[in-house]
């Protein structure tokens, strides 16, 4: 039997000769390209890395860790930048009140993913004093330290730290229970402080007064340029102790100041501060309590 020759044409043209292995995988070659151009990506995805880690750096620092890091390989990524936890939120979100796991741990894992860049941290439950200490030594570059309501640091520890910390320039205090030996104490450490805050919930009824803290500052923190007092039980005599001792003021806030009175000429050594605001100014733009009309002081 002779040999077909490869001139040889098909006689029936409606039905295809069996692809060659070159002819079949060129076609799907082909086939594969087809559907990638076809694929859409999503827009927010073309969007570069610099813009998404901005955006990504407003969020709570927990929800980063839980949820953002999961979305896509892209943020993956993004969350593992140590640049991300320059500013370290750990306030708990309300989905998140009710951890099944040692919350300090979580602290921790966040301190360790910052490889020293951390610059701003604010703490609520998610810290004890050893885990004070565990930030402090791996973030030698912190400048401001804020704690909130039910922070589980000791006066003592939260004295020890500080000294640890040869960058800081703020300390915000908001609703915790140290006392004012603590504030005296940091304002020897720091006589070059710039900003402080010691914020707490005031009372319109509940006749309370106490000027210790506001003694505290005026003793210890001569450099401070601006200090916020919201809600705090001080009278005229820690509010002149404040403007004795801190001469350099440009910011004093006493929203929810309610037992001081500037009519005479305390209030006229006030007016010298370029921002001043008063007891009973808006809370607009303060993101907590600030005041209770109740008669219990909020604990």
């Amino acid at each position: 039997m002779s040999s077909i020759s490869s001139s040889y044409s098909n006689p029936n043209p409606n039905f295809s000769e069996p692809l060659t292995s070159t002819k079949f995988n060129r076609k799907r070659k082909n086939n594969r390209n087809r559907k990638k151009k076809n694929k859409k990506i999503p827009k927010w995805l073309e969007l570069p890395e610099d813009i998404w880690s901005l955006i990504l750096s407003k969020l709570n620092t927990i929800y980063i860790i839980e949820n953002v890091q999961n979305v896509c390989m892209l943020f993956r990524k993004l969350c593992k930048q140590p640049s991300l936890f320059k500013v370290v939120d750990m306030t708990l979100p309300d989905a998140y009140m009710h951890l099944d796991f040692d919350a300090n741990v979580l602290t921790r894992f966040i301190v360790d993913r910052s490889c020293g860049s951390i610059v701003d941290i604010f703490l609520e439950h998610l810290c004890d004093d050893d885990t004070l200490m565990y930030i402090v030594e791996r973030s030698k570059n912190l400048k401001h330290l804020r704690l909130w309501h039910y922070i589980r640091i000791s006066d003592e520890g939260l004295v020890e730290a500080v000294k640890r910390l040869p960058a800081l320039e703020e300390v915000e205090l908001i609703m915790c229970k140290f006392c004012d030996d603590t504030i005296e104490a940091i304002g020897h450490i720091f006589p070059s402080l710039k900003t402080f805050s010691l914020n707490d919930v005031g009372s319109k009824t509940f006749d309370f007064t106490c000027n210790e803290e506001a003694l505290a500052i005026g003793k210890s923190m001569p450099n401070l340029r601006n200090l916020q007092l919201i809600g705090n039980h001080m009278t005229n005599e820690g509010l002149e102790a404040i403007l004795d001792g801190c001469t350099l003021l440009e910011s004093l806030d006493l929203r929810a100041c309610f037992y001081i009175d500037l009519s005479g000429d305390l209030g006229k050594r006030c007016e010298g501060i370029m921002h001043l605001r008063l007891s009973y100014d808006s809370m607009a733009d303060y993101s907590y309590q600030a005041f209770t009309n109740s008669e219990q002081r909020l604990s």
